[in-house]
């Protein structure tokens, strides 16, 4: 079985996971979405698309397995885990805008070597943004941390 295969079965069996435990939720209707409504959305869309990838495998020519982890750079994934991690681990202490950027400086500078001045501009206005769309606009809470907001 090729790569392509192989990969769309297990992306069919996450999204098939999430669906199932994204129901368990309580998906409510779409006038009055439950938790489990956007969740189950996105999984069904991770189905849909493995499953156009699954048909598309047997068009011949395909990947084979070894071939799917050939020129992975492991050093830039590893790194984004591990930020990723810290950022959860440190959300709750530290704060939304505290961790969010730190986060963003470390990925774009440590990970992607962009120049200090594009890390900074895009860091605080991808916090702005942000802030304004949960905060303002969605109403929603952001761990406020050190900084109190």
């Amino acid at each position: 079985m090729n790569a392509d295969r192989w990969s769309s079965l297990f992306w069919f069996a996450l999204g098939a996971a999430g669906i199932y435990a994204s129901a368990r939720l309580g998906v409510g209707n779409v006038g009055e979405p439950g938790s489990g409504f956007m969740p189950l959305t996105a999984c069904a869309f991770v189905c849909v698309m493995a499953l156009v990838v699954f048909l598309q495998s047997f068009g011949g020519g395909g990947r084979r397995l070894s071939a799917l982890w050939r020129g992975v750079y492991w050093r830039r994934a590893l790194g984004v885990g591990l930020l990723t991690l810290a950022y959860v681990l440190a959300l709750e202490s530290l704060g939304f805008f505290v961790t969010g950027f730190l986060l963003l400086v470390a990925t774009m500078k440590g990970l992607e070597g962009l120049s200090w001045r594009k890390t900074l501009t895009i860091s605080i206005v991808t916090l702005i943004v942000s802030y304004v769309v949960f905060k303002v606009m969605l109403k929603s809470t952001l761990p406020a941390g050190m900084l109190g907001f």
